[in-house]
């Protein structure tokens, strides 16, 4: 496997990847773009921090890459949606860094608040003054957190521990996590209002930029302090400018700016302007943080490698960490039922619907339905369908998917069924778990009992005595070894289904042989990867 980094990485933290014999990873900075889009071809897997734009055009290029790993939170540079089209995963790493953001996010307000740049310049200088640098307490000040993440959520406690008064504007959050952190849920226009400090921790998307505007200045207490660690734009910048020309805000903290580097005219003005401290992206930039995210994206190049779960994907559907282990097996359960039923069914499939029932129906099964959803289409495409790509080729191949679950079941503390929807009729598998492997117990309206295996044959017949041994006889002329037989039929003399796993393939001439020997109303050779 092939491995390109284009921006500077902990090498500490790039070890899991050097030491694998299986990886090939070439350290490649300050690449051009034209050399960058020849050389990308070559390559699995991209590791890249924010200097390197995955836009659509890179990915044009990137003509065998299945992973592109942001050595960091955000991944505003690169283009989401193109890479799910392409079916390449996008994984980030949320966790390394979120500690020194939170730690920059209060270093930059408290320096702020005791204007340390200012006297220690002055100082530096030969000056000895301290009555121009009196500061402000953050004791019983209201601190409005625009966002409690995974940082937001730090930089709340860290604010309680310095005893302020702390509030949250975050639509996606209860209100019971809320006060979880000591702090309450406002909406966004009570929290400009009656916030002394406000700090954004928010990813930047289209809900995002341009979060606070003119309009929310305008309803900001005077003097109010505003710190921006998270990503530049979240904080329109001309607002921004204004406000501090105004004296509505009376000090401001910067580390993210909207151009990175700076180029924009009302951009450097922020950064020159007197009531204003900053630094150049610098909230991720530890020592440990840079190994922390160099590790983890290397642990889940590794995780694709071995075809273990990718904890950290961005455009794929998960469960939580604590149930992965868990819901694993039934991933891999509803991909073999996807796969089987895609080679059994006719053409044309208008609908697949997923049903769970028992245990498992008290989670959320979308991860399970993905996975059996891009098993059931990778027949059906030239392109490679995989968890990241799967909706988005169901929809454009008109395939609705439905999901129901119910923690009640019959005879089954688990069961997964797939119902395939076509212009001629309804097929149905349904399977389960026995010891951890999969198991199908249905198939349309037949019981069975069958261990998947690698080649299968499917056969549906006149129940009717002696048939079996015809088709033992031409298996055995071809050569055809037979490891296991499941037989269902839904009445004495009426249809029998037969199911065999066989240990090599069977050739077309065999299959018409058993058409005509049993006069089998269907005869279907089944390989599963």
């Amino acid at each position: 496997m092939k491995v390109i980094v284009t921006d500077e990485i902990s090498v500490k933290g790039l070890e899991l990847l050097q030491k694998d014999p299986r990886i090939q990873m070439d350290v490649r900075l300050g690449l051009s773009k034209d050399e960058l889009y020849k050389a990308i071809g070559e390559y699995d897997a991209i590791i890249t921090r924010s200097g390197t734009q995955v836009d659509a055009d890179l990915l044009a290029h990137a003509t065998n890459l299945k992973m592109i790993a942001r050595a960091g939170v955000g991944i505003d540079n690169v283009d989401v949606a193109v890479a799910s089209e392409r079916g390449i995963i996008v994984v980030n790493a949320p966790f390394g860094n979120t500690n020194s953001a939170a730690e920059h996010t209060m270093a930059i307000l408290l320096a702020m608040c005791r204007n340390v740049p200012e006297a220690n310049a002055s100082l530096k200088a030969g000056k000895w003054q301290r009555a121009p640098f009196t500061g402000h307490e953050l004791k019983h000040k209201t601190l409005g957190v625009i966002g409690l993440g995974k940082v937001g959520g730090r930089v709340a406690l860290r604010a309680r521990s310095f005893e302020m008064d702390v509030v949250v504007y975050d639509p996606y959050i209860s209100e019971k996590r809320a006060a979880d952190f000591g702090t309450r849920l406002v909406s966004l226009e009570e929290l400009v209002s009656i916030s002394d400090v406000i700090t954004v921790h928010t990813p930047l998307n289209d809900e995002t930029r341009d979060l606070l505007t003119e309009e929310h200045f305008a309803q900001m207490k005077s003097g109010v302090l505003v710190v921006n660690c998270a990503r530049g734009g979240i904080i329109n910048e001309e607002a921004m400018l204004n406000a501090l020309n105004s004296g509505r805000v009376a000090n401001s903290a910067f580390d993210v700016w909207s151009e990175e580097p700076p180029e924009g005219e009302i951009i450097k003005q922020l950064i020159s302007h007197p009531h204003m401290i900053v630094t150049p992206h610098l909230g991720a930039n530890t020592f440990e943080a840079q190994t922390n995210v160099a590790v983890d994206v290397s642990k889940e190049i590794l995780n694709m490698l071995e075809g273990r779960p990718v904890g950290n994907a961005v455009n794929i559907p998960r469960f939580d960490p604590d149930l992965m282990a868990q819901m694993r097996p039934f991933m891999d359960l509803a991909v073999v039922l996807g796969d089987f039923i895609s080679q059994l069914a006719p053409e044309n499939p208008g609908k697949v619907s997923f049903q769970y029932n028992g245990k498992l129906a008290a989670h959320d099964c979308m991860p399970i339905t993905v996975a059996g959803l891009a098993a059931l289409l990778n027949r059906c495409t030239d392109q490679e369908v995989n968890m990241v790509n799967a909706n988005l080729v169901a929809e454009r191949h008109g395939l609705i998917v439905e999901q129901g679950r119910s923690t009640e079941s019959e005879f089954f503390s688990n069961l997964i069924t797939l119902t395939l929807t076509t212009p001629s009729g309804q097929r149905t598998i349904a399977g389960t778990l026995f010891e951890g492997m999969p198991k199908v117990v249905q198939m349309r309206d037949f019981a069975t009992d069958f261990t998947p295996e690698e080649h299968m044959l499917v056969m549906t017949y006149p129940d009717q005595p002696g048939l079996i041994g015809k088709i033992g006889t031409i298996l055995g002329e071809a050569g055809i070894n037979i490891g296991s037989m499941n037989l269902g039929r839904r009445a004495k003399g009426g249809e029998a289904m037969l199911v065999l796993s066989i240990d090599t393939p069977v050739s077309e001439g065999t299959l018409e042989k058993l058409v005509a020997a049993v006069e089998a109303r269907f005869v279907k050779a089944v390989h599963l990867d």
